[in-house]
């Protein structure tokens, strides 16, 4: 029992083959489609981070710009005044007021003592610069932007001045206002509003890779250089670049540089948090292919049903090769692919050897020697089977005019070949449905399954013209007379048809030859 039941035959080996071929086509499928939607995530991620270090880098140049313009208006209000501190100061808390991008503003004169400040908490005025990038822009008497520095107040800070210049363009010093990195100040106001909560985060490096801005403020003036984004940011281009930070995680990084600074906006995205979704796409995906599994998995069990069927039924034949009933069996057997036909037609060559002989030599006897038309015998299995159709059916009669005169002009081989060349032009007018017959000596009939009488008058007028036109016989041409009979038109047993389309063929000579006449008339065609 147990070998019968784990028999391998072809139905149990289709489907366990299918089956494992569909797994495995759906594990690649599924795993195809986890990849292209990772790289579509991660591709879309980067240049999405891109396009927003490019906008934070026109918001960061226009803040930077916008900054520069009040100090430089500033400037000039201060230049018409002179050196009275008590003006500047005024100018400075007008500045104060109009805007909140600096943390502090001061006036410092040509000599480098500062003549007014604000916030006054810091009491610097009164005191001399000492920084390198305010003695720097003492020195080069133009607009500066700092790198980071750390003051003497052991804080971070960038310095951007304004040089001022006096009503008749002597140097009076420079306006400076600074940015407290490491405090709440504009550029985080204007940066950190963009955080994200997903672990993304966005920092600011200067043009030589120090930190200006990073979430986390312990980094701010540190050396960033080794991020392979900071290292193209500071050479001025943007992009985007897959990378792993300093706490090597994996990070989709979009960079841009800031026009007016140098400086350079990096947005990071942890590659983990981009494809979070991939998880729950991957379960729905497989999900929604549960369905189209499963008819598939139906349609194997019944593909490998219906390809193993007839294979074994022609099996269970051949046992029986000796038993012709059981045989028999073998016409009943669906022979739907290549395989299964050829194996039924093998086993059906040894019984059919004999019923084709005889199949061919029935052929030949139903075949005209001559001219390889149907012959009488033909002719009238033919008709019998039209008979029982039961359809309309018109019967043309011909027969060459004057044959015996050319069999006696020109001989009988002359003859004969008239014979095959009036059949050929026949087979070639007829349709492929009709039968052509040779009743015998120079006698031919046409039946025309399902031809109304206009159709079989036509047919015959063409014949008589090809024929006639025809060069048949040395001496030129030869012609045709033709009898037309219809079934049921003019007779209800079919079995009289021929004989009416004969007694119209000899009305037709009687009438001159080479002319169309058509039973029960008499009048020409």
């Amino acid at each position: 029992m147990k070998e019968k039941l784990f028999r391998i035959d072809l139905r149990r080996l289709i489907l366990w083959m299918c089956l494992f071929f569909v797994f495995l086509a759906l594990a690649n499928n599924l795993y195809a489609s986890y990849k292209v939607q990772r790289e579509i995530l991660l591709h879309n991620t980067l240049e999405a981070n891109h396009v927003y270090a490019l906008k934070l880098a026109q918001i960061t140049n226009a803040y930077i710009e916008s900054s520069k313009r009040v100090l430089e208006a500033a400037s000039h209000e201060i230049g018409k005044t002179g050196r009275d501190s008590a003006a500047a100061q005024d100018e400075l808390g007008r500045v104060a007021r109009m805007t909140h991008n600096f943390n502090s503003l001061f006036f410092t004169n040509a000599s480098g003592r500062v003549m007014a400040a604000l916030p006054l908490a810091d009491k610097l005025a009164g005191t001399n610069v000492q920084s390198r990038y305010s003695l720097e822009a003492l020195k080069l008497r133009q607009p500066l932007i700092s790198r980071p520095f750390l003051a003497p107040a052991d804080r971070w800070l960038i310095l951007v001045s304004q040089p001022v210049f006096q009503s008749n363009g002597a140097y009076a010093g420079f306006i400076g206002g600074t940015i407290y990195l490491h405090s709440p100040n504009a550029l985080q106001r204007v940066l950190g509003e963009h955080y994200y909560r997903d672990g993304s985060y966005i920092y600011v490096v200067d043009r030589d890779g120090l930190l200006i801005y990073h979430p986390d403020k312990k980094r701010i003036g540190t050396s960033n250089l080794n991020n392979p984004a900071v290292q193209q940011v500071v050479h001025g281009r943007s992009g985007a670049i897959r990378l792993s930070n300093t706490r090597q995680i994996d990070m989709l990084a979009g960079y841009a540089p800031v026009a007016a600074t140098g400086w350079g906006i990096v947005v990071q995205r942890p590659t983990q948090a981009a494809t979070a979704a991939l998880y729950d796409l991957f379960w729905r995906t497989l999900y929604y292919s549960l369905p189209i599994t499963l008819l598939s998995l139906l349609a194997i069990w019944w593909l490998a049903t219906l390809i193993s069927r007839p294979l074994r039924e022609l099996a269970e034949v051949a046992v029986h090769l000796d038993d012709r009933p059981s045989f028999d069996r073998i016409h009943l057997i669906n022979g739907w692919y290549i395989e299964v036909s050829l194996i039924r037609k093998a086993l059906l060559t040894g019984y059919s050897a004999v019923s084709t002989r005889m199949s061919r030599l029935h052929r030949q006897a139903e075949t005209d020697p001559l001219t390889s038309l149907t012959n009488r015998r033909g002719l009238e299995s033919a008709l019998a089977a039209l008979k029982q159709a039961g359809n309309p059916l018109a019967a043309v009669m011909f027969d060459i005019d004057h044959f015996k005169a050319i069999n006696d002009t020109h001989g009988h081989v002359a003859g004969d070949e008239a014979l095959v060349t009036v059949a050929s032009i026949a087979r070639k007018t007829a349709r492929e449905s009709d039968v052509v017959a040779r009743m015998g000596g120079e006698e031919f009939v046409v039946l025309m399954p399902g031809s109304a009488l206009d159709s079989a008058l036509a047919f015959a007028e063409r014949l008589r013209e090809e024929i006639g036109r025809a060069r048949i016989t040395q001496d030129g041409q030869v012609t045709v007379s033709l009898g037309v009979a219809l079934y049921p038109l003019h007779t209800q047993d079919i079995d009289t048809l021929l004989p009416l389309a004969d007694t119209a063929l000899y009305q037709a000579k009687n009438a001159g030859r080479n002319c169309v006449r058509v039973a029960g008339r008499h009048e020409a065609i």
